[in-house]
Parts: structure tokens; sequence; C-alpha cells
């Protein structure tokens, strides 16, 4: 249980800077064209608040991960970590972003949610 206080968190930070910078490349440039340069494009993603926020959460994810993994064994840690990220990105793509999930993808999210019951306990 100790193992998932310490990891839930950053999986969270994790999970949202992957689903903000989704929903906010979307919204903020719907179509790619050829016409638009990548520097341009790059200066309208980098300018936005919300991906900033995705990013920012990001390095917070990372810094607390230095401080969580010092304290866990990294074969433990590390799967646990990426497995509840995984479940956290495909529930939120789904509920924001209105992606579909398939049989396959939920099967797949029963694996891995068996997976991390299983390595989280002792």
């Amino acid at each position: 249980m100790k193992l998932l206080v310490l990891v839930i968190p950053i999986a969270l930070l994790v999970a949202y800077s992957q689903l903000i910078v989704k929903w906010r490349t979307s919204a903020v440039s719907p179509t790619t064209s050829e016409s638009q340069r990548v520097v341009e494009k790059l200066f309208t993603y980098l300018l936005d608040p919300y991906i900033v926020s995705g990013y920012i959460a990001a390095l917070a994810g990372s810094f607390l991960w230095l401080f969580v993994i010092s304290k866990i064994s990294l074969s433990i840690g590390f799967p646990i970590y990426i497995g509840i990220t995984f479940l956290l990105v495909i529930l939120g793509s789904w509920l924001i972003l209105h992606e579909p999930i398939t049989l396959t993808k939920l099967i797949a999210v029963m694996m891995i949610f068996t997976g991390v019951t299983l390595g989280a306990m002792k």
C-alpha cells in the first residue's frame, strides 16, 4: 500500500501531462498543413498555458520520482508506475478526449491492473 501511495501522485502528474498536451495540440492546431512551418507551430504550442502546465506537471513528476525511487526497488516501482500511468491515460483519453475503448484495450487494462495489484503486494 505504501508503494501505491508513493507512486500514484507521480502517475497522476504524468497522465495529466499526456492528456493535456494531446488535448491542446489538437485544439490549438487541429489541421496540419504544409504551409504552417514547424517553428511557427512550436511557438504556438509553447505559448499555450495549458501545454506549459502539462510540461510543468511532467517535470514535477520527474522530480518526485527521484525521491520515490530512492525509497523503493526499481524493479517493483517502475512497472507499477508505468502500469498505473497507462491505466490513467487510457481512462482519461476515454473520459476527456472521447477516444474509444476497444475490447482489446479493455482486456489489456484489466491485465495491467491485475499486474499492478500483484506487484504492489508483498
